[in-house]
């Protein structure tokens, strides 16, 4: 996954499996306003159907993070192809049959035609795009400082399963019970962005995120059928079909990055390479970490 940094505080994050070979960027240019220059480059990168979905935006400020999103996406697929040759405009995208954003692969010219997943989540603030090797990837960012209109409980109550309910009525302090919520959204929406049919296709309500027994930060996913009063049982049947990676990203929000577990690497611990960077100016490494 990947993180731009503008001067107007955009950012974004880059995550990634194992096999996922990172390009030299080409070396910053000088320009006389690097905001304007990039701004004018990036709708350069877009197709015109991506200019044309920018263009009947509503507001300066949503054309610019979809542009700076959409630039995201192209550089960071084109970075790991590992023959060095794609051209970012060269990208073509489609959508799955429930509307999901993929790579069109049989029409990119000069791609190996890895089996590279992306995902992409953004807030006012910050871009974050995540990108895998084989698996399916659904990534989700929050603000920290995110405000619930309602009582935390109330809205929990709306939205999450009983057992998650539960867990958050555990905890006293009300700031800390609705950081909990907006860490457990990130989490669910990852899940759901992962399977990539849609949120009518697994609503909130009918899956659990429970930690898992033993570990600082594992968690697992649980069908709401499947939730029983026996933390063990719990764990035998929930864990393994997928893994989660909660983040914190810039000390300002919450993320969380879900996969397919892939049955090739037998269970294997996720590892998530975290950059921030402005396409073609800056990439930095800010973490790279295990999740088991």
């Amino acid at each position: 996954m990947r993180i731009s940094v503008m001067s107007q505080m955009q950012r974004s994050f880059s995550i990634d499996l194992p096999s996922l070979i990172p390009l030299q960027l080409p070396s910053r240019r000088h320009v006389p306003h690097p905001t304007f220059w990039l701004i004018g480059f990036e709708a350069y990168l877009l197709s015109q159907t991506e200019k044309d979905g920018v263009d009947q935006m509503r507001g300066d400020e949503l054309k610019k993070n979809a542009l700076l999103a959409r630039t995201l996406v192209r550089t960071t697929v084109a970075r790991y192809q590992t023959n060095k040759e794609v051209d970012p405009r060269s990208l073509m995208f489609k959508k799955n049959v429930y509307g999901k954003p993929e790579v069109d692969w049989q029409n990119c010219k000069n791609c190996n035609h890895q089996p590279l997943h992306f995902n992409i989540s953004h807030t006012d603030s910050l871009i974050a795009c995540g990108v895998t090797v084989h698996v399916p990837v659904g990534i989700d960012v929050e603000d920290k400082e995110r405000k619930i209109k309602h009582d935390v409980l109330a809205f929990a109550k709306r939205f999450y399963s009983a057992d998650e309910v539960n867990f958050l009525a555990t905890i006293p302090d009300p700031e800390a019970q609705r950081k909990e919520f907006i860490k457990l959204w990130t989490l669910k929406e990852a899940y759901v962005k992962a399977l990539g049919k849609g949120f009518s296709a697994a609503p909130f309500n009918t899956f659990t995120i429970q930690s898992i027994p033993g570990t600082e930060e594992g968690y697992s996913l649980c069908k709401t059928s499947e939730v029983t009063a026996d933390p063990l049982e719990e764990t035998k049947k929930c864990n393994g079909e997928w893994k989660f990676a909660p983040l914190e990203l810039a000390d300002s929000h919450y993320a969380a990055v879900c996969i397919e577990d892939d049955q090739a690497n037998e269970g294997a611990p996720m590892r998530v390479i975290v950059r921030k960077t402005i396409p073609f100016v800056e990439d930095q490494l800010i973490s790279e970490r295990i999740f088991l």
